[in-house]
């Protein structure tokens, strides 16, 4: 038991030292309840629960999630929840030919992981009048829509990273549930969208239709061509773009621009043209470089 309640004490603690009063915390997500039986945590569940930071009020356990046949996000980490638990002893009284009972409580706890973090079917959320996509989730989709011949998108999750096959205008992408977040897995696809704009039936760049090696200046071109290109697609979906490790990220950058001071206007104007042919604008009169 002490332990449950350390644990519980550190993660006030935690939000402490952050600089955050969590019974003071105008709640996003104020009455917490579970998703299942529609009834709301008590006592100290609805400050751990309510100062995490999420817009639903819906909790879920792992098991719920897959019971519904939905799936938690990857990286998605539990919220902690405890409960006392009674425990009956069963006392015979021989000397009264009588049997008595205790009940003692004790305390236990669990994790639960909030709506946001979990991918439940439609028919599910439908039925509690609940959508789950996202106003940036519909912008991305509607902006794949309107690319008018655009690559077969095929789900592969054993490949290590996701690519476009000019041969065969074919993306192989991994689930959205293998992405930490949804803004993630749409920001990845876009880079790869850009990509098959070069196939030699649209835009024909050379860094798609030529046989190119990695780390050569026509390969930096193409890749450049596509993060500036999957930049403006996000920004146009209102998704954050994440950098994994973006000191590295920059310094790789800053070292091939400085090799070439006229490849950022090349990739500027080949990534724009790239937008221009997903997002079906004509571009053929534009003068920017």
């Amino acid at each position: 038991m002490n332990f449950i309640y350390q644990k519980v004490t550190n993660l006030i603690i935690e939000k402490l030292q952050q600089g955050v009063v969590p019974w003071q915390k105008n709640f996003n997500s104020a009455y917490p309840k579970n998703f299942i039986s529609d009834e709301y945590y008590r006592g100290i569940n609805i400050m751990l629960l309510g100062m995490q930071d999420f817009n639903s009020h819906y909790w879920l356990t792992f098991k719920q999630a897959k019971d519904l046949g939905g799936n938690i996000m990857k990286d998605a980490h539990g919220s902690l929840v405890v409960f006392w638990k009674p425990v009956v002893q069963i006392i015979d009284n021989i000397a009264k030919d009588d049997v008595e009972a205790n009940v003692n409580y004790i305390l236990r706890y669990y994790y639960v992981f909030n709506l946001d973090q979990v991918i439940l079917p439609d028919e599910v959320l439908k039925k509690k009048n609940i959508t789950q996509t996202s106003p940036k989730i519909m912008e991305a989709e509607q902006v794949i829509k309107k690319y008018r011949n655009p690559p077969e998108i095929v789900t592969n999750n054993l490949i290590d990273n996701p690519r476009y096959l000019p041969r065969l205008d074919k993306i192989e992408i991994q689930s959205i549930y293998n992405f930490v977040s949804p803004d993630d897995y749409y920001s990845t696809l876009f880079h790869e969208l850009i990509h098959s704009t070069g196939n030699e039936k649209k835009l024909s760049r050379k860094g798609i239709t030529e046989k190119i090696s990695f780390g050569t200046e026509i390969y930096s071109l193409e890749e450049l061509v596509a993060e500036i290109g999957a930049s403006y697609l996000c920004a146009i979906s209102g998704i954050h773009k994440t950098i994994d490790n973006q000191s590295a990220y920059i310094a790789n950058w800053l070292q091939v621009l400085n090799n070439d001071s006229s490849m950022i206007l090349v990739a500027s104007s080949q990534a724009s043209k790239a937008c221009d042919y997903i997002l079906n604008i004509s571009s053929t009169n534009s003068k920017e470089v």
